[in-house]
């Protein structure tokens, strides 16, 4: 597919975004911490009202480093953390790249045989972590042993931090704190091909079974906060080394992880949010700190919307489960003219490939405005200019006037947009893809892979993907998880529109077969996210036992507050029936107090299929699955 066929490029020159960022730098993970230190000497991190600046999170980098290297470790031994979002866990990150190790991730929140599955694949010589999870690593220990325990208190990076610490019940282990105080900052020298190297092994959420390391390089990395941070196109340039960023997500998963080193890498200052489902303090940061971006996930926009919002403005990107219009609308509507972006990606790519900047689109008054935006900002010295201008200004003044900007032009064209001739924001698509990500587009039914011309016409297909930001495969060996081509194959069925702008159709997987008709389990809950009073919907597809080969539909909701005896599952069916096709009509619907979410708030359909496998099939044979 040549690269002139490509129908995100017009997109690209709209945005002044470049085709390729080859080649990209030859450089580990850590040099972007590195150069922002140097830059941006007043940028840095913020917990719990806590700041601390990137200058000095280096010099904790460099003091954590050497003491992994002198605890013994050499290059390409792995480090596992149980860490929130936090600044140890960037400190841990970086230090963690810096002495020529890999790092592996974990969740507080993971199931037992999960963790343990993760440390006897992954064999970590070392393992930090906070005092609030030892109960957790001490069980966990018993079966791996792990011989370096660093222990630390959330409170360490506070205003209020510990003045005593007392023993820790696990033999050997060191206090974090301690251990930073008393090694100075001589990190060992290592050489490293960045190609090869590895930064990262990123488990996958083990939704189809245990989960499956993906190797991710130093290459990968950078390449891919390279990406994220000219997703916006040239205006990007102006605010470097400038904007706040609120940061609520879990840094434990490929999401949040590709965000920090992006936010890192163009020096933007971090709220870290410990806890991802405590929007009432995410709230309070936005309104103490003027953060100009959110990062986070559906469901804390949609719990956001449970808050005061009123003059709240705010720029959201949404990752890691799908954003439904319903979510957007009310953050819009509750707010003071907020939007929220809506991006793509998977462990596999590091994980970004799409983003859909539509929103400013909308608000700066369309394609011809931003094109001129773009160009202006390419004349020699605007954007140094400018840039100088916010610097001056500082994050906090800057986040305030862009936000209100935002927010004023955001309200002066929300009618305009709805008249379809105006319309230019495009909701309900994960957007354009990131540059230097190659994309195939294989036929479900034939295999054959489908041209540009026959995708934009209209025909759907399994997307695969590959790019500088790919895995090396699944660890331990390279090349797992990848077709002869070097492509990942993602699972997600889409179609694009005739500018390039992706939209996810279903998952494979997710796919339910009725009779030998495919239903789109993602199509049916967009469609119950409109009924008044659905909190969140979940379809999923459980076998016929009468029929071999065919599936039920089965249909979850959860409503909302007051709604509890206004939705029943009568009224559910018969609103399906005017609104699906016959053979999608659900046979089982079932109201629920609470749909089950994963540990990165998305819907565990895994958990539904069970559930409804234990009272509609208790005799089945079948282990139902992801």
């Amino acid at each position: 597919m040549a690269g002139a066929d490509l129908p995100w490029l017009k997109e690209y020159r709209v945005f002044g975004i470049p085709e390729t960022f080859k080649p990209y730098p030859d450089q580990p993970v850590y040099e972007t911490l590195y150069k922002t230190a140097r830059k941006y000497k007043n940028q840095g991190l913020i917990q719990m009202d806590y700041r601390m600046t990137y200058p000095e999170v280096k010099d904790h980098v460099d003091r954590l480093a050497t003491a992994l290297h002198h605890k013994g470790l050499k290059k390409g031994d792995r480090v596992a953390t149980l860490l929130p979002t936090s600044i140890q866990f960037v400190i841990a990150d970086y230090a963690i790249s810096r002495a020529g190790l890999v790092h592996v991730p974990a969740s507080s929140l993971e199931p037992a045989d999960q963790l343990q599955h993760k440390f006897k694949e992954g064999l970590p010589q070392a393992l930090i972590c906070l005092d609030e999870y030892l109960d957790v690593i001490q069980d966990t220990l018993q079966k791996v042993p792990i011989k370096n325990i660093i222990v630390s208190k959330l409170a360490d990076y506070s205003l209020h931090k510990p003045q005593n610490y007392e023993p820790i019940k696990i033999k050997e282990a060191l206090w974090w704190s301690e251990l930073i105080a008393n090694t100075s900052p001589d990190p060992p020298d290592v050489t490293f091909d960045v190609e090869k190297d590895l930064e990262l092994i990123l488990f996958t959420g083990g939704t189809t079974g245990l989960p499956k390391g993906c190797m991710l390089t130093h290459r990968n990395i950078y390449a891919n906060a390279i990406q994220n941070g000219n997703a916006l196109g040239r205006s990007h340039l102006l605010a470097e080394g400038v904007l706040t960023v609120l940061m609520g997500l879990p840094f434990f998963h490929s999401y949040g992880h590709s965000t920090m080193h992006c936010m890192i890498n163009e020096g933007y200052n971090q709220i870290l949010i410990p806890d991802a489902r405590d929007t009432e303090s995410m709230v309070r940061m936005i309104r103490e700190y003027n953060p100009f971006i959110q990062i986070g996930v559906p469901t804390q926009f949609m719990k956001l919307t449970q808050q005061e919002l009123k003059d709240v403005n705010i720029l959201g990107i949404s990752g890691s489960a799908p954003l439904s219009r319903n979510v957007q609308e009310e953050f819009d509507k509750k707010s003071g003219g907020s939007g929220i972006m809506e991006g793509y990606g998977l462990s596999e790519m590091s994980p970004t490939t799409h983003l859909n900047t539509s929103f400013l689109l909308r608000i700066m008054g369309g394609r011809i405005p931003v094109r001129i935006n773009s160009l202006f900002i390419q004349l020699p010295g605007v954007a140094a200019g400018i840039n100088a201008l916010f610097r001056a200004l500082g994050s906090k003044n800057v986040g305030y006037l862009l936000g209100r900007a935002m927010g004023f032009l955001s309200r002066l064209t929300a009618d305009a947009d709805k008249q379809p001739k105006k319309k230019v924001e495009k909701r309900g698509t994960i957007g354009i893809p990131m540059p230097d990500t190659e994309i195939k587009i294989i036929d479900i039914d034939s295999g054959a892979v489908l041209s540009w011309e026959e995708v934009c016409g209209g025909k759907t297909g399994e997307m695969y993907l590959r790019g500088p930001q790919r895995m090396l495969g699944y660890w331990p060996e390279p090349g797992s998880g990848l077709d002869r081509e070097g492509y990942v194959r993602t699972g997600d069925v889409v179609r694009v529109d005739e500018n390039g702008y992706f939209y996810i159709v279903d998952r494979t997987k997710d796919m339910i077969i009725v009779s030998g008709f495919k239903v789109y389990s993602r199509e049916i809950e967009d469609i119950l996210q409109n009924y008044p009073g659905v909190e969140r919907a979940a379809a999923i597809g459980i076998p016929d036992l009468e029929r071999q080969g065919s599936e039920w539909v089965c249909i979850f909701i959860e409503p909302q507050s007051g709604y509890e005896t206004e939705i029943t599952e009568e009224k559910i069916i018969q609103y399906l029936k005017t609104t699906v096709a016959k053979y999608a009509v659900p046979k089982i619907v079932r109201i629920v107090d609470t749909i089950p979410l994963t540990e990165v708030q998305k819907i565990n359909k895994k958990m539904l299929r069970r559930m409804a496998e234990m009272e509609f099939q208790p005799s089945a044979s079948r282990s139902i699955s992801d």
